[in-house]
């Protein structure tokens, strides 16, 4: 085991030193977890004893510990959506959580159904071990982005930005509403940070229920709120997405800067730095990001959407890992009949 954790520490401090917002990065960390967690429970016996066979651990963890740790976590989820619900209102995207929690109840459901009712039929073992890997891949990629995040989002600046570029996300008719405030109050506080030098860029465009641009908005609140100086307020309003945010204002800094190089920064919510941070390496811009206080109660709603966000940025590869275990299964069941 040593020899393989070496390796992926030496590439996870490579590929962490040389550019911090990837993907990847994450995989290999989770990659370190797992090869920990394996070491540990094989050193220990904690699964499989020196005969080879499952330890009384692996059975009390298989029967009992797992399906009560998917039982809690189903309740969990349940009670964040009906908090959501309650204080952000009847959106469907505020029902993900309770989506996942039932899915993760269906998951107990079968296991009980299949382990704890003696059935002999191979092809509903196989099914749910089907279940079980996609299952166990998705937690897996979940747990590492989570870890990863954090790691980034704690990571601090080590160099002084000439633009601070703040990412819209809408507006309640003309109104600047608090997740958008948040973003914007760290914004100047960067800005003071370092000697009120940066240039602020507010990102957004107008959406169809949006009386003003994200941008106006946001830049009326610093001037009103803070009494920053016009003419360090550069406004991009045409983007609809993040994507577009980092794109655009890179448009407006080059200009901006005339030829000079610049490195910039970027604020958002603590939960979406790091894909917005994998947006910037796609626009090719010097930054990193910077996070703004969510409420705890929105956080694990909102970066279980920032998580599908990034599934779905990398669909094909994790579309060819579905494929592979679904050939795998297929493989299985035609052995069993």
């Amino acid at each position: 085991m040593l020899p393989t954790m070496t390796l992926l520490i030496s590439v996870f401090l490579m590929l962490y030193i040389t550019e911090k917002r990837r993907f990847f990065n994450a995989v290999v960390l989770g990659l370190i977890g797992l090869t920990v967690f394996v070491g540990i429970t094989t050193k220990y016996e904690l699964f499989i004893n020196e005969q080879g066979f499952v330890s009384k651990m692996g059975i009390m963890t298989l029967f009992g510990i797992i399906p009560s740790i998917m039982l809690l976590l189903s309740i969990a989820m349940f009670f964040n959506s009906k908090i959501l619900l309650e204080k952000e209102g009847r959106r469907i995207r505020n029902l993900l959580l309770a989506i996942f929690g039932l899915a993760f109840l269906l998951m107990m459901i079968g296991y009980v159904f299949v382990f704890f009712t003696n059935i002999e039929n191979g092809f509903w073992h196989i099914l749910f071990f089907y279940a079980f890997l996609i299952f166990a891949y998705t937690v897996f990629l979940y747990t590492s982005v989570m870890v990863y995040a954090i790691i980034y989002h704690f990571t601090p600046i080590t160099y002084e930005p000439r633009y601070i570029i703040v990412l819209g996300s809408g507006l309640i008719g003309d109104k600047v509403p608090p997740l958008l405030a948040s973003r914007l109050d760290e914004a100047v506080k960067q800005y003071k940070k370092y000697g009120e030098r940066p240039f602020i860029i507010v990102s957004g465009g107008r959406g169809n229920d949006e009386k003003v641009s994200e941008a106006l908005a946001m830049e009326t609140y610093i001037i009103d709120k803070y009494q920053i100086p016009h003419r360090k307020i550069l406004k991009e309003d045409q983007s609809t997405n993040t994507e577009q945010n980092l794109a655009y204002s890179k448009a407006i800094m080059n200009a901006h800067a005339q030829g000079r190089h610049y490195r910039s920064l970027f604020v958002t919510n603590n939960f979406h730095v790091f894909r917005a941070s994998i947006y910037a390496r796609k626009a090719k811009l010097d930054a990193q990001g910077v996070g703004s206080k969510t409420a705890l109660y929105y956080i694990p709603n909102a970066f279980t959407r920032e998580f599908i966000g990034l599934l779905e940025m990398y669909k094909w590869v994790h579309v060819t890992v579905f494929f592979v275990i679904t050939l795998f299964i297929g493989l299985m069941l035609r052995a069993y009949v």
